[in-house]
C-alpha cells in the first residue's frame, strides 16, 4: 500500500517500522503534532506518532499495540529490579549504622559500579582509533566556523550539586563509558572547539595531542581513554556526553535532594560490586565483592 506524509504528501518509505505518519523532515513532525493536540480528545500513539483511536493507548498497528505491551513489561521489570536493589542498599545501610562505620546522617542510594579488569592497551585498538580519530579531525579543519558544541568543562566543581556527581561517578569507576568502547563520543564539534582553544596547532598536531593521551592500559570492554584512574582526558578535551551525561540513578540521587556524606550502594545490572562513602572530601570505599568472574565464550 502507497502511504504519504499527511502534511506534504511526499511517498513514505514502505519498509518503515513502525509506521511514520510523516516523512522525516521536522516540520511535517511538529505540524502533525500540533494538529493531533489542536483536536479535543485526540492523542498520539506513544511509538508511531500516528492518530490514536478514541479511548485507545495506541494506534491500530499491532506493531505498536506489541511495542507498547513490551515497552510496559520492560518498565514493570526494571522496576521489580530498582525495588530489588533499594532494599539491598537499606539493608547495607542499616549493617553499616549498626557497625559506626557511617556517619549518622548517611543516607543509602543505589548507584552503577564496575570492577572490570584494567588490561593492557591494544596496538591494533590504537590504530583504528586513531583512522577514525583523523577522519573527524579533517572534517572539523574543513569546517572551521562550524559548531563546537558546548564550552568547555572546568576541571574544578561548579557547585555542590556537580562535587556530588563527580564523587557517585568516581565510586562507580565508569560503568557508562563501556558504551564508548569505539569512538570515545569524540565528534568534529568537539575536536573544533580544541582547534579554536588553541589556535597555534595544526590539525595534526592536536590529532597528536587526543592520541597521546590514550593509557597504556585501559578498562576491558571500555573507552580507550578509561583507564586506571578515570578517564585519561582533561576534561576540556571531552566530548559533551561525557562531561555532561547523568545516569538514571545519578538523576535520582540529585532529585532526591541528598547532602553528602552519601552511602553510594553500586550494582552492575543485579550485582552489588562497591559500597562507598560519598563525602565532602570525596571518596572512600567501605567494601568491595568478589569480582565476576568473566563467562567462557561459547565454541
Amino acid at each position: 500500500m502507497v502511504e504519504r506524509c499527511e502534511v506534504c504528501g511526499v511517498l513514505l518509505r514502505p519498509s518503515s517500522r513502525p509506521r511514520k505518519a510523516t516523512c522525516e523532515r521536522g516540520a511535517c513532525a511538529r505540524e502533525y503534532r500540533r494538529r493531533i493536540e489542536s483536536t479535543p480528545g485526540a492523542r498520539a500513539c506513544p511509538v508511531c506518532g500516528r492518530r490514536a483511536g478514541a479511548g485507545d493507548e495506541a494506534c491500530g498497528d499491532e506493531y505498536c499495540r506489541e511495542e507498547l505491551r513490551s515497552r510496559r513489561e520492560r518498565a514493570r521489570a526494571e522496576g521489580e529490579r530498582l525495588a530489588a536493589k533499594e532494599a539491598a542498599a537499606r539493608e547495607v545501610e542499616r549493617g553499616l549504622r549498626a557497625s559506626g562505620a557511617v556517619p549518622p546522617g548517611a543516607r543509602a542510594a543505589v548507584l552503577p559500579a564496575t570492577d572490570r579488569p584494567i588490561v593492557p592497551q591494544d596496538p591494533a585498538r590504537r590504530t583504528l582509533f586513531a583512522e577514525r580519530l583523523s577522519e573527524l579531525m579533517d572534517d572539523a579543519a574543513a569546517d572551521p566556523d562550524g559548531p563546537t558544541g558546548d564550552p568547555p568543562w572546568p576541571e574544578a566543581p561548579s557547585s555542590a550539586t556537580d562535587a556530588l556527581a563527580r564523587a557517585a561517578c568516581a565510586s562507580c569507576r565508569g560503568l557508562c563509558c563501556r558504551h564508548g568502547e569505539p569512538h570515545a563520543f569524540l565528534r568534529p564539534a568537539t575536536l573544533r572547539r580544541y582547534l579554536r582553544q588553541h589556535p597555534e596547532e595544526t590539525p595534526a598536531q592536536a590529532l597528536g595531542a587526543y592520541l597521546n593521551f590514550i593509557p597504556g592500559e585501559s578498562t576491558a570492554g571500555s573507552c580507550i581513554y578509561h583507564g586506571r584512574q578515570g578517564c585519561a582526558l582533561p576534561r576540556a578535551m571531552r566530548s559533551d556526553v561525557c562531561n555532561r551525561y547523568l545516569c538514571e540513578d545519578l538523576e535520582r540521587l540529585q532529585e532526591a535532594g541528598d547532602a553528602p556524606p552519601v552511602v553510594a550502594v553500586g550494582f552492575e545490572e543485579d550485582r552489588l560490586v562497591r559500597v562507598s562513602l560519598l563525602g565532602p572530601d570525596g571518596v572512600r570505599t567501605l567494601s568491595e565483592a568478589p569480582a565476576a568472574t568473566p563467562t567462557p565464550r561459547a565454541r
